[in-house]
């Protein structure tokens, strides 16, 4: 009864409003042409799957009573979707209807709750980058657009708003033209304007005319918001009329709630694997509290997890973690409402070797062998990857190595007996297959690649006093460049293994009688290899990595971890790996990995959900690499992660970092000089929509700016200097190596208000090129330049005491500019010589694109010596001459790498041109992603998995390391 009775008082009020709607509109059109098409989104126009029309054609809802549904509270009424399976179609084909051809005004009431890479309101378009024909009223990511092509221009204009809409709030939208003018309202403002298009609208023959939907035939992205009124006039409403429209009707919309401001965390959340059930999660937060954790499980069960320690950081343990889960949690602050964000936590990424239980009693004693054990790994760098043991008595020292380590052991022996006997003790411990393996043979028969073991031992010399019967040049192949080590007892006599080792460069561990009792061997970088230590190889941003050894044929030295599911999308051009002191680093989808460059192992991997960056063409990467270990900046903090361990060593701070307002961005070292740039929190691509970044739209290629440039001592953790003047662009902040850190700011005052955010290249005007000192941040010199064509993206590159400064126009066209680093002294014909002061204009080259596709217009150029490669040509880089035209075909959108003699680039696969011969050549089957994923270094080709997400043919998406032949 009490139901009935509220239906009853309801359906007037709902009826009112709806009646309401009408007339408004009813009024407001007595001074317009009449609408060729007006939808009102009221339950009482729905007539099974259709909506009927207030004017113009009727349209159908697809996933009525799922996931399209209708409401009228609270008021006014409106249709609700949920962004999956939720459109509504005018027609699939515009050319049964009489579309507005010399002007149009597309408007709607709309409320978007999640924002997608393209959303459409009302739309009636093709746009596959080639062919752009028709309009769209919608939105990117966080930002209301209108787009329209016309016979003035063979491409749609997109114009959007500078200012983010606000998920889960009622606006006014109206995009106009009128044959000339194109013109974006928000709640009766203009916000955006352009002359570009004239004459009359260009639709494609075919297409959807769609509402709540982006559609056409490449692509369609589903509306996930409210929709309360949509209408298309076949002309332009001025600004009096579109304001008059919003006035009408704006009380009807009520004020969202205010969003509650997740918690903030300063540092962390990471999540660290214990063991195969176990895992710790440690964060810090800016007060002291006692914490707290909402952990839930994959079956939505959840628990609060405490640490009641008052104190800002907590570890937290979580146990009894199944193997395949997909887990989520939030840190709880001091009040109710106080939550950080929603963090994720997938268990299957566990990429440790299983641990062994193995009882003392199962341990044959041979002296004290558990101290020997522990004795011979600490002398190792290396605390994982593999192990060698050459020749055995019974395995006994082998599993007293394990239970103390991380290591796979590999056990050779010649005698077949012996083999077998180890081969069943190891079994029998419950280690064989897993941890240990028993080969047959001799080292001389090359059963093992070259470089793949991290530690060399011997359990018979360790036990019977013998040395390896193979020559130690023999075993000395096998260790890993670059800290892999050889440990030899002295034997039964010390001499005799001293002349075994022969001319191997061996330091000698002493007792308390000064007598050697352990001999080790490390093997240092290979000579002639190269490091990739920060995105584009180095600080000054060359793309190679002056590798000496990484060319010629190539075979595959390993393969495995990871695979695609812990990676990003391939497409947001995401940070480039990183190697260094024989590691290899990857950034995952908010999970960081640490290998083995030499054999592939994971030696560690740690959940990090706040460690995410994306396109790195308009900004940096979040990561730098050194001999020692890896960089990475999240949040204020830029932490040190140990190589071989990935313990969190080291924490150090942007400026004002207690103030919580700010965030470190750029990242780059030198030496013992950290160089960072600071932002405002929050400013940072995080490419979690499928953005791509391709396109010349201010989501795609707007700037991330700095206020703050500095320069921390990594000993201390002391800020050596600061230096703030204009507002910094990250993509060009370059160091040479004369220690002088070049970038492009621009003094505009808008710019220099808003530095610390992502800026639209329109603001950034009056740029300069600025030099500063590495070691004291003082400015050497400063010079005005107009860089102003550099729009799609700029970068910024030094070798040899040059600049180069290039990028793209709207149109696609390359701009390049060299200019000199320092003083230049030149001659004329006759010999008398004249100085150009640093900053000035050496040469420049302008020319279009010459790839015509798959990102052909951001490619990042590489310099060679004094050979500077872009798009598809090779400049001379002291005369700007061009000297070849040559440069292989490339497929793939990602850009190129390059090694002394050889580059690298995505084609169909992976692709190698050596630069010797002139050779092309393919790694069939396997690709990599959209920017940059193969890099040379430490005499390899490195090549983990960055294509997930691909939805190209032929795909083996796994990490591969690629070894020269002639280092075999």
């Amino acid at each position: 009864m009490s139901a009935n009775r509220s239906l009853f008082y309801i359906w007037p009020l709902f009826l009112a409003i709806s009646m309401f709607s009408i007339f408004v509109s009813s009024v407001l059109a007595a001074t317009e042409s009449p609408a060729l098409g007006h939808w009102l989104f009221s339950l009482d126009r729905v007539k099974g799957t259709t909506i009927k029309a207030v004017v113009g054609p009727d349209a159908t809802i697809e996933g009525l009573g799922r996931s399209v549904s209708f409401a009228d509270a609270p008021s006014p009424e409106h249709v609700q979707l949920t962004g999956s399976g939720s459109r509504i179609e005018v027609t699939p084909n515009i050319s049964t209807l009489d579309m507005p051809k010399k002007a149009v005004t597309l408007e709607a009431w709309v409320r978007i709750d999640k924002p997608t890479q393209w959303g459409g309101i009302i739309g009636a378009l093709q746009d596959n980058g080639t062919y752009e024909k028709g309009w769209l009223l919608g939105y990117q990511n966080k930002n209301f657009c209108f787009a329209v092509n016309s016979e003035g221009s063979n491409k749609l204009t997109y114009l959007t708003s500078l200012d983010e809409f606000q998920m889960g709030k009622w606006y006014h939208l109206a995009g106009v033209y009128d044959g000339v003018n194109q013109r974006l309202f928000v709640d009766g403002k203009i916000v955006a304007e352009s002359s570009e298009q004239s004459g009359a609208i260009v639709y494609p023959p075919k297409t959807w005319l769609e509402i709540g939907a982006y559609h056409d035939d490449d692509e369609l992205f589903m509306m996930s918001g409210c929709l309360h009124e949509v209408r298309m006039l076949g002309q332009a409403l001025s600004l009096e009329q579109v304001s008059s429209r919003y006035e009408a009707k704006k009380a009807l919309f009520p004020e969202p709630e205010k969003p509650v401001e997740p918690l903030s965390v300063a540092y962390g959340p990471f999540v660290d694997w214990i063991d195969r059930t176990t895992a710790s999660i440690t964060w810090e937060l800016d007060q002291s509290i006692q914490g707290e954790v909402r952990w839930v499980s994959p079956s939505g069960h959840f628990t609060i997890l405490k640490d009641n320690n008052l104190s800002k950081r907590h570890t937290i343990i979580v146990k009894d973690l199944i193997r395949e889960g997909e887990y989520s949690y939030q840190i709880l602050g001091d009040a109710p409402s106080l939550r950080s964000k929603l963090y994720k936590f997938d268990s299957s990424f566990y990429y440790r070797l299983p641990k062994v239980s193995l009882e003392p009693a199962k341990i044959k004693k041979s002296g004290d062998i558990q101290s020997v054990a522990k004795q011979m790994l600490s002398l190792s760098k290396a605390k994982g990857g593999y192990c060698l043991v050459i020749g055995g008595v019974d395995g006994s020292l082998v599993l007293e190595m394990i239970r103390q380590s991380d290591f796979q052991f590999i056990l050779i022996e010649e005698d077949p007996e012996v083999a077998s006997k180890i081969r069943k003790n190891l079994d029998s411990a419950g280690v064989y297959g897993a941890r240990a393996t028993v080969k047959f043979g001799s080292l001389s028969e090359r059963i093992f690649g070259p470089m793949m073991f991290n530690l060399i031992v011997s359990e018979r010399n360790v036990l019977a006093g013998a040395i390896p019967k193979d020559p130690a040049s023999d075993v000395f192949r096998y260790l890993a460049p670059a800290g892999g080590a050889l440990v030899l007892s002295k034997g039964k006599e010390a001499s005799l293994t001293q002349k075994w080792l022969g001319d191997l460069d061996t330091r000698y561990i002493r007792n308390e009688k000064n007598e050697p009792v352990w001999f080790v061997s490390e093997r240092s970088k290979l000579k002639g290899s190269g490091d990739w230590t920060h995105q584009y190889g180095n600080a000054q941003n060359t793309s190679c990595s002056d590798d000496e050894l990484v060319k010629g044929a190539m075979g595959v030295k390993w393969w495995g971890e990871p695979g695609p599911r812990p990676m990003p999308d391939r497409g947001p051009r995401n940070p480039a790996p990183l190697s260094a002191g024989g590691k290899l680093y990857i950034q995952g989808d908010r999970v960081l990995f640490g290998l083995d460059a030499y054999n592939g192992t994971v030696l560690w991997s740690q959940s990090c959900p706040e460690m995410r960056r994306a396109n790195i063409p308009r900004d940096s990467s979040n990561m730098v690499a050194d001999d020692h270990g890896l960089y990475l900046a999240q949040g204020r903090y830029c932490i040190n992660f140990d190589g071989s361990t990935g313990q969190r060593s080291k924490v150090y701070s942007v400026p004002e970092a207690a103030t919580g307002k700010y965030n470190w961005s750029f990242l780059a070292i030198v030496e013992q000089t950290l160089v960072g740039s600071r932002v405002t929190r929050g400013t940072v691509y995080l490419g979690d929509d499928g953005e791509w970044y391709e396109n010349f739209k201010p989501n795609d290629i707007s700037r991330v700016t700095s206020d703050r440039l500095f320069g921390v001592d990594t000993e201390s953790g002391d800020i050596r200097w600061e230096y703030n003047g204009g507002a910094i662009i990250n993509s060009t902040i370059t160091i040479g190596k004369d220690d002088v850190i070049y970038f492009i700011e621009s003094a505009a005052d808008e710019a220099i208000e808003k530095a610390g955010t992502i800026q639209n290249i329109n603001q950034l005007t009056n740029q300069r090129l600025v030099a500063l000192d590495l070691n004291s941040g003082e400015r050497q010199w400063e010079r005005d330049h107009d860089f102003s064509k550099l729009q799609y993206m700029t970068y910024l590159v030094y070798s040899n005491d040059k600049l180069i400064a290039t990028g793209t126009d709207k149109d696609k066209n390359y701009h390049t500019y060299a200019l000199a680093a320092t003083r230049q002294v030149t001659k004329n014909k006759d010999g008398e010589q004249s100085f150009l002061p640093p900053g000035s204009l050496l040469w420049e080259d302008h020319h279009k694109e010459g790839k015509g596709h798959h990102s052909g217009h951001l490619q990042h150029p590489v310099v060679i010596d004094d050979t500077f490669y872009s798009d598809q040509w090779a400049f001379d880089l002291k005369t700007g001459k061009q000297i070849r035209d040559d440069l292989p075909e490339r497929r793939g959108c990602g850009t190129m790498s390059a090694s002394k003699y050889s580059m690298f680039y995505r084609h169909y696969f992976h692709g190698m041109w050596n630069l010797d011969t002139n050779e092309r050549s393919q790694f069939e089957g396997i690709r990599s992603g959209c920017w940059l994923g193969l890099i040379p270094a430490g005499g390899m080709l490195l090549a983990p998995e960055t294509s997930a997400g691909c939805s190209c043919t032929h795909s083996i998406q796994t990490s591969v390391g690629y070894l020269p032949r002639a280092l075999e």
